[in-house]
């Protein structure tokens, strides 16, 4: 591991960046805007990384920056690129930057450009042998609406929404309707929410930080996705029932998705929780022992390192062709890798204590060798033709996807 400090010239604050190794071409990771973020965080933030390349089987190590400040602070777009300004060396280097919690891609992107950086993934290009035009035309397909959100806005919750569907038929559970329970309402919720809802899963409960709405029939997620992202729940489901926040984690549906934050039960026990499959998206979101807790009540549960793959499949998607691929089929291709990867790990996990623990096994898979381009390495595409949707083809949920 290796960790770089940056104090801020004109507020003092600092910040962090941290990568898994030094070895490969490519080193991506996101950028994190919280008050409490430390070098400690930021680490483990990159190791969490790492594992999932290597997961995922790409030829990249696993990086994470952020700055231990106020998201919600009018000085926030100054801080940003006050901190892109330290991290220009890096970026022009090796440094693929994506957004993490309180952080947006677009706002990254934005303010990078304001400090001379064409683009806070350029080093892909440099890595993959892609021209700047090249990767420029398929960063652009990130701001393509595919139903009523962006690719970008979709790709790491869309790969959430695949492994909950992989895992209730994993579960045994072959016939619908299917119910699912929501922690999380930010872009990693609301992209596995269009997702789940486009597949004829029924959203029961959404939480966000301030409370929690819930509906036995299904809330109406189109309506609620039309609404500005931070809407209060209550008045974009109106008629909905309005219950504390933790509710979520203890309502009574077919999965339960975690999608918000770490450490999930803090304040909750998770015997609380109801549902036979507990997804974890959030990084972070379940403590190692309580994956042991929740496997020997008999819960089904895919751990974040294979469950958050989404936002980097979407990047061996999206760069890995040496044709520029359709919003659309970047989607249905991170379905299909979040399918086989899900599948993998249950497969694995039988002759483990816990799913966790097999998917650090599938993770130490032998290494890539460190002189290949990062993408299009993984042997994942006999799992692209699964079914995606249940009792559908995948066909079907990519026509409904785009409606």
């Amino acid at each position: 591991m290796t960790l770089y400090t940056y104090k801020d010239p004109e507020e003092g604050f600092l910040g962090f960046l941290a990568y898994s190794a030094t070895t490969r071409p490519l080193a991506a990771g996101g950028m994190r805007v919280h008050p409490e973020l430390t070098a400690q965080r930021i680490e483990a933030l990159a190791r969490t990384m790492a594992y999932k390349e290597r997961i995922l089987r790409v030829n990249v190590d696993g990086a994470k920056c952020g700055i231990a400040y106020d998201p919600s602070s009018p000085g926030k777009k100054a801080a940003i690129r006050r901190f892109l300004r330290y991290l220009k060396p890096h970026i022009n280097a090796r440094l693929s930057l994506g957004p993490d919690m309180g952080t947006s891609f677009a706002e990254i992107e934005e303010r990078a450009r304001e400090e001379g950086i064409v683009s806070v993934k350029a080093a892909i290009g440099r890595a993959q042998g892609l021209s700047g035009d090249q990767v420029r035309r398929r960063l652009d397909l990130l701001d393509a609406r595919v139903g009523l959100l962006t690719l970008g806005e979709r790709r790491a919750g869309h790969g959430v929404a695949h492994a909950a569907l992989s895992a209730i038929r994993a579960r045994g559970l072959a016939s619908g309707p299917f119910t699912c329970a929501l922690q999380g309402f930010g872009t990693l919720g609301r992209g596995a929410a269009l997702t789940l809802d486009a597949s004829g899963v029924a959203i029961t409960a959404v939480a966000d930080e301030n409370q929690c709405v819930r509906a036995s029939t299904g809330l109406p997620i189109a309506a609620m996705l039309r609404s500005p992202p931070g809407s209060a729940l209550h008045r974009i489901a109106p008629g909905a029932e309005v219950v504390p926040r933790d509710a979520v984690l203890g309502v009574n549906s077919h999965v339960l998705i975690l999608a918000a934050c770490e450490n999930a039960f803090a304040e909750s026990p998770v015997e609380a929780v109801r549902a036979p499959v507990v997804v974890v998206g959030a990084n972070g979101g379940l403590a190692h022992e309580e994956y042991e807790r929740l496997t020997k009540r008999g819960v089904l549960t895919v751990p974040d390192i294979i469950a958050g793959c989404g936002g980097s499949a979407a990047m061996d998607a999206l760069f890995a062709p040496t044709v520029q691929p359709s919003p659309a089929t970047v989607l249905r291709t991170v379905a299909g890798i979040m399918d086989v990867l899900t599948t993998r790990l249950l497969a694995a996990e039988k002759p483990r204590t816990n799913p966790l623990e097999a998917a650090l096994w599938i993770a130490r898979l032998p290494a890539l060798p460190v002189d290949a381009k990062p993408y299009g390495l993984r042997v994942l595409a006999a799992g692209h033709q699964r079914r995606q949707r249940i009792g559908s083809t995948s066909a079907d949920v990519l026509k409904s996807h785009t409606q």
